[in-house]
């Protein structure tokens, strides 16, 4: 299958041109690090998803803590509904064979992007690996999921250079993939090991000091509750996708404020930990408290919830 890897700064000029040059597959940059999210994320999943395209998220790897870099990639993408594997894209300078090993052990399905220097040592079977191996056009992907082909490449519907792959049905999406399928609605069950992303999540947004032991048990169900009633939503200790979504929507870190675009998780979120009336709604009341949170904590205060508010909020809970 034909296939494209997109990031924020790939130019889309037509997304039919696109479709019609034979590509199938979107691979897009979701995360990276532990902070940043692709501005461009709705806007390049919608375009493509439209079109039938089938979708799946990478996560550029950084030289952080392996399990809050997996957790802002997993809870970022868990908005998405996803037709492709999670890919870990690692292209670190000097290769931390732990972090690769550790990260791709927090969920089966996941694939590594990477290039010889790394595939060749990691220990992981080439069924689970995209590499990067530039080549003239190849016809079949052999043992890999992928092969990404080209740099520089060029796909009608893209201005500049297009990064092309092919890939092999081992990138689809299967039914085990549950780490990925945002329209799940089931509580999570004992022994899953997304439930120790969802402690995880919750020890870092509200400070439970939960067992990170990946057992859903009735603190972490306790702890699924009061987050939902901070979020407005149903409290039913179900990790389904509206709660799943609030997640994501706080994890994206979007610039928030009485002018800036209506964010309720965000702002829910920002209300709780700035000891605002928590109703969704950034007004006045809430510009008042985050001024003044800002100030005890030496920062800029202008009431606006851009990247150093959001940093600290991540860094201290109380």
């Amino acid at each position: 299958m034909k296939g494209i890897d997109i990031y924020s700064e790939t130019i889309i000029t037509d997304w039919s041109k696109i479709k019609n040059d034979g590509v199938e597959i979107v691979y897009i940059k979701a995360t990276e690090g532990k902070t940043y999210v692709n501005p461009r994320i709705d806007n390049q999943y919608n375009e493509a998803k439209n079109l039938g395209m089938k979708i799946g998220f990478y996560h550029f790897a950084g030289k952080n803590n392996v399990m809050e870099e997996y957790s802002h990639f997993i809870s970022t993408i868990s908005r998405y509904v996803q037709d492709l594997k999670p890919v870990l894209d690692y292209e670190v300078g000097i290769p931390d064979m732990n972090f690769v090993a550790q990260f791709m052990k927090q969920d089966l399905s996941l694939l590594l992007y990477t290039s010889h220097n790394v595939a060749d040592i990691c220990g992981l079977p080439k069924s689970k690996i995209w590499i990067a191996e530039p080549s003239s056009s190849p016809t079949s992907t052999g043992e890999y999921a992928g092969i990404q082909y080209a740099w520089t490449g060029r796909i009608n519907g893209i201005e500049g250079n297009a990064d092309l792959d092919l890939f092999s049905d081992l990138v689809l999406a299967t039914n085990t993939s549950t780490a990925v399928k945002s329209e799940c609605t089931e509580s999570v069950q004992r022994g899953d090991p997304n439930v120790r992303i969802i402690q995880l999540q919750l020890n870092t947004l509200l400070e439970k000091g939960l067992a990170v032991d990946s057992i859903n048990g009735p603190e972490t169900i306790a702890a699924i509750k009061e987050f939902q009633g901070i979020m407005g939503l149903i409290q039913d200790g179900i990790w389904g996708p509206n709660t799943a979504g609030a997640v994501g929507e706080i994890y994206s870190r979007p610039v928030d404020s009485v002018l800036a675009k209506h964010y309720e998780y965000a702002t829910r979120y920002i209300q709780y930990r700035v000891g605002a009336m928590v109703d969704g709604i950034f007004g006045n009341g809430t510009k008042i408290k985050v001024q003044n949170w800002q100030a005890s904590r030496g920062l800029n205060s202008d009431g606006i919830v851009g990247n150093e508010t959001w940093a600290k909020l991540f860094e201290t809970k109380s």
